[in-house]
């Protein structure tokens, strides 16, 4: 067998990792490697690469939308927390604009308004068109959303469309729901 010469390490890793370097991390304490089942770049940052709350920001920059997994559970909560502010006014836009197309972007349901989550859904569902009990259901554990596969026509696609829409927004805007989602799996029956 011939062994053949190894490969240089990727233009975009190359480039992640040199901009990570210059963040302040160890070379020695992370890894940059593609990974076809996730179709991305992840970038996994150890203990030892000398990452701190200081350099997140640089790190954002250097990974770009690529994935990043910090073995330290508080610096990943840090990490995805300053990503979600940094999307938030991208997030919140791009669904006002769903919303607007199915004209319904103003007065927009507030969830601390609402004694329970299921007070909340039922709003965001009439607020789009639809009857309560239409894309949320209560479970034992909570609200479940569970929006059908297959519709009766198009506008009624377009108003569960438009409830995944609110629930983005809101959810960008920073409402506290808890929702479970199911998608091709039957939901339970409560007993």
């Amino acid at each position: 067998m011939i062994a053949l010469p190894q490969t240089s390490q990727p233009a975009t890793e190359q480039v992640i990792s040199q901009t990570l370097e210059r963040c302040g991390l160890q070379k020695t304490g992370f890894k940059v490697s593609f990974k076809d089942e996730l179709q991305s770049v992840l970038i996994e940052i150890s203990a030892t690469a000398g990452a701190s709350a200081a350099n997140l920001d640089c790190i954002g920059r250097a990974a770009g939308l690529e994935i990043v997994l910090f073995a330290d559970r508080d610096l990943q909560q840090a990490y995805q927390a300053r990503q979600l502010e940094a999307a938030r006014p991208a997030m919140l836009a791009d669904a006002r604009a769903e919303l607007k197309k199915y004209g319904v972007s103003d007065n927009i349901p507030d969830r601390s308004t609402f004694k329970s989550d299921k007070a909340f859904t039922e709003a965001l569902e009439r607020h789009c068109g639809l009857a309560p009990g239409s894309v949320f259901k209560q479970g034992t554990a909570g609200v479940i959303a569970q929006p059908r596969l297959e519709y009766r026509n198009k506008a009624e696609e377009n108003r569960v469309s438009c409830v995944i829409a609110a629930l983005m927004y809101v959810t960008a805007r920073g409402d506290d729901v808890k929702l479970g989602f199911i998608g091709n799996e039957a939901l339970a029956e409560d007993r």
